[in-house]
């Protein structure tokens, strides 16, 4: 089928972006491109179509394997010679995060946009490439981090805000450009954590104006962030962030604090029975889900240097009141006899109850 007339300029305009090496540029129009081929129903679109997808996987397959090696070369103070970032790769959840459903929803939402940026870039489309997060400490804005860089199989590159925050109010505004030029030479995910140390309101007027300029470096290199990288800004303060931050972010998480559901499912994941987690649930609700694993590496660790069992060290620690309360007792006593290879129907003959009653208080739930 002839090229109608008209399109000769763009095919042209492809053909010198091609040559200039301006991939951003000629991936966008030669979306456009196909998408009038696929108008005018010319079997060329279908094979441009699938030639652009395939180059776009394998571009990124070899940009992540570049940025695993130039992201170690973390940029550095000019004073201080200290990094001005960490580099994790491959990225590492030790644990399957317990999220909440919205928080949950909108990580894998965006999670499928990058892993499926090839559909995006052929409806002339990008992923979401700035995230906030928001919310309480130890909710996991952190860890939603490191979950993403896991997932998107990228570096997770944080800023170190001790070094980047110099005792000269002018070299921090010129540490955080070197940190966004970093991150932005290869794909990554850069985490910018506490955020409000660099993104306060414009209008605080406790603050000099070398940190309002830093605000306006920030608000200028979300709006620029190229779709290669992604930028994730965590912040325990959003009431202290500078108002005009908000409408910058292609997404905006906020995490509430950890509800009950949450604990006692992390507690499951942690190896805790369903009986255990409902007798200390109760205890942690209101603290921070980070709380939640150290709390149980220390009744471990208990388990280690005093021989008492797993559950008792874990009920000692976390609701000593509830070891005077009868069922209690009976729980750790079939624990014990558990831990001796006994099963139920045994420990309930030597207890005088019915098999019944075992199960139940091994997984009662609150």
């Amino acid at each position: 089928m002839a090229t109608p007339p008209e399109s000769h300029a763009e095919w042209i305009a492809l053909v010198r972006e091609g040559c200039a090496g301006n991939a951003p540029a000629f991936q966008l129009r030669l979306t456009r491109l196909i998408a009038r081929l696929r108008r005018e129903k010319s079997p060329l679109a279908a094979t441009l179509s699938k030639a652009l997808s395939e180059a776009s996987e394998s571009r990124l397959t070899l940009a992540r394997d570049a940025a695993a090696q130039q992201a170690t070369l973390s940029p550095v103070d000019a004073d201080s010679n200290l990094p001005l970032t960490t580099t994790q790769f491959p990225a590492h959840v030790d644990l399957q995060p317990v999220w909440a459903p919205e928080i949950e929803s909108g990580l894998n939402g965006l999670i499928q946009e990058w892993l499926h940026t090839n559909k995006l870039v052929a409806a002339g489309l990008e992923p979401s490439r700035t995230v906030l997060l928001s919310g309480p400490p130890g909710v996991g804005k952190t860890l939603a981090a490191t979950f993403l860089a896991e997932q998107l199989h990228l570096p997770l590159v944080t800023l170190n805000l001790a070094a980047a925050v110099n005792s000269l109010l002018g070299k921090t505004g010129n540490n955080l450009v070197k940190v966004l030029s970093h991150a932005r030479a290869q794909p990554c995910v850069l985490l910018l954590d506490e955020f409000d140390a660099f993104a306060k309101r414009r209008d605080d007027g406790q603050d000099v104006g070398e940190l309002k300029r830093v605000v306006n470096v920030l608000l200028q290199a979300i709006d620029e962030w190229p779709s290669t990288s992604l930028l994730v800004a965590a912040t325990n303060h959003e009431e202290l962030l500078d108002r005009a931050v908000f409408r910058r972010f292609d997404l905006w998480l906020r995490f509430p604090e950890s509800t009950k559901s949450q604990i006692e499912t992390l507690l499951l994941r942690l190896g805790c029975d369903q009986g255990l987690a409902t007798q200390i649930t109760p205890s942690l609700v209101g603290l921070p889900l980070s709380d939640t694993p150290r709390l149980i590496n220390r009744a471990r660790r208990q388990v280690a240097l005093h021989g008492v069992s797993f559950e008792e060290a874990a009920l000692r620690l976390l609701a000593p009141e509830s070891l005077k309360d009868d069922e209690v007792k009976r729980y750790l006593q079939i624990k014990r006899m558990q831990a001796d290879g006994k099963s139920m129907r045994a420990i309930g003959k030597e207890l005088h109850i019915n098999a019944s009653t075992v199960s139940r208080l091994l997984n009662r739930k609150g």
